[in-house]
């Protein structure tokens, strides 16, 4: 039997996993990352020679003046009248995004891949970076070089380059790192607010739970929003960040509600056990959580779903697609209703950056 969420109305509004993060890097202990030795930092160099030891550390992704660093802008290449241009920014601060216990390498990838999610999910392709650092003057030499390692690794896998950037200087103990993604479209690029009343919702991959392992560990569906935005069906679209129960909200037409088969939502193993963990079900981690990094679309109503489901299946066979609801007009209960009994969701939100809870 189904459980049900309990009668009355509140929202419930759970600790972030960036909350979550930014007590737990207060206790934690740098692990590396910072150093009280002038030698292993990068108070060492100047600034000069610590962008000359990024650009080496970047190696092929880091093309030479003028079409990467070197003047005062980089030159990049003509974006014909067929494509669109499309470009994104995202951070990651340490305390907020990471915290002590993740490795330099996969903070790194978590920076670059994040980005390349936002590509992913207006259906685009990757192109040139720049990259903004920002960190105190005891930041280790030797954890930085993870850091780049992990960029150079996803731009690599990705075809991304970096072509530029900044570096500035914080207090001792902080770190800030930005990156600003440039991308093409071949299609016209897939937007959060075409979607319509009736359209069925559908999500890839699995939900909740991310602070366990996903949120530093997941592949941005590149591929995946390409395919969906050339997809005639396919009516809007939006990457899981801040989770299922913020994020949704955007992809919702003005006078509709969200009715949610909750039977449906594709549970991940970790948001069972965070759920073990804890007194909260699966299915709030999986609406609250936020860091997912999966596609959140919406097909039209009147598509078939067996037939959409097989294409899906024919093209991504390793990777799930779920159907976990539908837009409807806006019902009295809530924006967000269970589809079987119509009563509101108490999962309303995900994170939020600068709302007190």
């Amino acid at each position: 039997m189904r459980s049900r969420p309990r009668s009355n109305r509140q929202t419930f509004m759970p600790m972030s996993m960036d909350r979550i993060i930014a007590r737990s890097a207060c206790v934690c202990h740098f692990n590396g990352m910072f150093s009280q030795n002038p030698d292993d930092c990068v108070r060492k160099l100047g600034e000069n020679e610590l962008i000359e030891r990024i650009r080496a550390w970047l190696g092929p992704v880091a093309p030479p003046a003028p079409y990467g660093m070197g003047d005062d802008c980089a030159v990049l290449p003509a974006v014909t009248t067929s494509r669109q241009q499309i470009i994104t920014t995202d951070s990651l601060t340490f305390g907020q995004h990471f915290d002590a216990s993740a490795h330099a390498h996969d903070a790194g990838a978590k920076l670059m891949n994040r980005n390349i999610s936002d590509i992913a999910a207006m259906g685009g392709t990757p192109g040139p970076a720049l990259l903004n650092l920002l960190f105190g003057p005891d930041l280790s030499l030797l954890w930085l070089e993870q850091f780049i390692a992990g960029i150079r690794q996803c731009c690599e896998k990705f075809g991304v380059t970096v072509v530029g950037g900044d570096i500035s200087q914080l207090p001792p103990g902080q770190f800030t790192a930005s990156v600003t993604l440039t991308g093409l479209t071949d299609s016209p690029p897939a937007l959060r607010s075409t979607a319509e009343i009736g359209d069925t919702i559908y999500v890839t991959g699995t939900l909740g739970g991310s602070i366990l392992h996903k949120h530093l560990h997941f592949e941005p569906r590149i591929k995946e929003g390409q395919w969906l935005a050339a997809h005639e069906a396919c009516t809007a679209m939006m990457d899981l960040t801040d989770g299922l129960g913020k994020d949704l909200a955007a992809l919702l037409p003005e006078g509709s509600s969200a009715a949610i088969n909750l039977q449906n939502l594709p549970l991940s193993h970790d948001a069972r056990e965070c759920a073990r963990k804890d007194s909260h079900s699966p299915q709030m981690h999986a609406f609250c959580d936020g860091e997912d990094y999966e596609l959140l679309f919406t097909v039209a109503r009147g598509t078939q779903s067996e037939i959409f489901e097989k294409q899906w299946q024919t093209r991504f066979p390793e990777l799930k697609v779920s159907c976990i609801g539908r837009i409807v007009n806006a019902h009295p209960a809530g924006r967000y209703i269970d589809i079987e009994s119509s009563e509101a969701l108490p999962w309303q939100s995900g994170f939020e950056h600068f709302k007190q809870t």
